[in-house]
């Protein structure tokens, strides 16, 4: 079976109406959702593009496959879902973003297109599309930490079109054989940008701001603390975070409008009887939840709860309550191909789930941040914007990324642990948007202790250490 995954950037699952979006329009997104089965609780392991989207091809979570951070793309030799494929046969194609091979795994690769957040850096885009990214890069009101636009070219010169047309240009060339297409849009990752319609399909003044308590960073994180401060949550006005929302929205319609012209071109060709159609981001935005914008070293849901559609020939239409994560991808595409799983995966395959049959579920997901040992010192100053919008962010500036954190969601409760920082504990049912952390609150012991043995069992359960090391005598 042939298999399209669609994967998104930086889209949040509260931000679509399948996931309870009063606003938003995206009916091509909805019918998929209908057609297929909806995960009503799909969770990112790590709210970071390339841990999360080495995690999606290797089945594994970031402190086994090593990907810890931006800068260290997938290992050479790591074993991944496209290798594997491609060694069975498959023709494999990227249009879009990429994020996670290095240039030397970049061969496995039979029809690449490439795009990258200000738009396409393929030698095959067009004037129209130069034109679009050039307005970006010149465009300083995307230099400020809540910074947006809108773009003043037609809808078909931004990337999220582009990569439309080059993923229906590997359908209509890709020979015939068994696939498996990346149709991997940028979008709506920063920058907070799009064209009209879009930009003006929700009036800053219609959408609704997330709920906001005064001091809760007090009793948050000093993580938290510091990349609060540096991206001006505290001076942020009501203004400014609803015209971003306003423009995320727009990005997210816009999206749904050229998914559906892709699904529809599968359609015509006959191959949605043949593909297994995933459609995912690879994490969450805070979109000015905890008075945050882009995102951080947190296990919040507004960065960890991802939208997770599929769709395949003999599947239920169904909504699924299951927890799973993105390491839990790659086993099941591999069982649609009809290949055999790595040991060292460690997602699970979902395929039996989908398709009904018997499925050894569990009720909660595990994630993970952090490639440096420890937080910085204390007494080390860090750099904050003069202002939400002034041009002098950067995203070096985030000191609270340093440091490691796990996390273990149940659908009641929260966990998250960090090295040489506070403990956070968020009851899920009276506090959904995890504005009171409870750790210490009396009464809350029981229940931290049960999570903290059930992290502990799932990271003992998830080592790979001394897998091969042969017999017990």
């Amino acid at each position: 079976m042939n298999t399209v995954m669609i994967m998104v950037d930086q889209q949040k699952a509260s931000s679509l109406p399948m996931y309870g979006n009063p606003i938003v329009h995206t009916p091509n997104l909805e019918a998929l959702a209908q057609e297929g089965s909806l995960f009503r609780q799909a969770s990112t392991s790590c709210p970071l593009c390339v841990p999360a989207r080495v995690s999606t091809f290797t089945g594994q979570y970031p402190s086994a496959h090593g990907s810890l951070n931006n800068s260290v793309l997938m290992k050479p030799g790591t074993s991944h879902l496209l290798g594997l494929l491609k060694e069975a046969g498959y023709t494999i194609g990227l249009a879009g973003k990429n994020h996670c091979f290095r240039e030397e795994e970049m061969q496995v690769f039979d029809y690449l297109e490439e795009a990258f957040h200000y738009g396409p850096t393929s030698p095959s885009a067009g004037p129209a599309q130069k034109a679009a990214t050039q307005y970006l890069h010149d465009c300083q009101a995307l230099r400020g930490a809540w910074g947006w636009t809108i773009n003043p070219h037609p809808p078909e010169a931004l990337g999220t079109a582009w990569v439309t047309d080059k993923a229906i240009e590997f359908l209509d060339h890709h020979g015939g054989e068994p696939f498996f297409l990346w149709y991997s849009i940028p979008d709506p990752h920063i920058p907070f940008q799009t064209c009209e319609p879009y930009a003006s399909m929700y009036p800053p003044e219609e959408v609704d701001l997330p709920p906001f308590k005064a001091d809760e960073m007090a009793a948050k994180p000093r993580a938290h603390q510091i990349d609060h401060a540096v991206m001006c949550g505290d001076q942020v006005d009501e203004d400014t975070i609803r015209q971003v929302i306003s423009i995320y929205y727009g990005m997210n319609t816009f999206i749904d409008t050229e998914v559906g012209r892709f699904l529809d071109a599968l359609s015509k060709q006959g191959l949605d009887q043949d593909t297994l159609v995933i459609y995912v981001s690879d994490h969450g935005e805070y979109l000015g939840e905890h008075r945050m914008i882009r995102k951080s070293k947190a296990a919040y849901d507004c960065l960890t709860h991802v939208p997770l559609l599929m769709r395949a020939p003999g599947m239920r239409s169904q909504p699924l309550d299951t927890p799973v994560s993105l390491e839990d991808l790659m086993p099941t595409v591999l069982s649609y191909a009809g290949l055999n799983i790595p040991d060292t995966v460690q997602g699970r395959n979902l395929r039996p789930l989908l398709e009904g049959r018997s499925f050894e579920d569990r009720d909660y997901v595990y994630g993970e941040y952090g490639g440096h040992p420890y937080p910085i010192p204390e007494d080390q100053p860090y750099e904050t914007c003069a202002s939400p919008l002034s041009p002098d962010f950067r995203p070096a500036m985030k000191l609270g990324g340093y440091g490691k954190m796990r996390y273990i969601r149940t659908p009641l409760w929260k966990l998250v642990i960090y090295v040489q920082d506070t403990t956070e504990l968020y009851d899920l049912e009276n506090d959904p948007h995890e504005l009171t952390n409870l750790y210490g609150t009396p009464g809350t012991e029981t229940v931290v202790s049960e999570l903290k043995s059930m992290m502990i069992e799932h990271m003992m359960t998830i080592d790979h250490t001394g897998a091969d090391v042969g017999k017990v005598s």
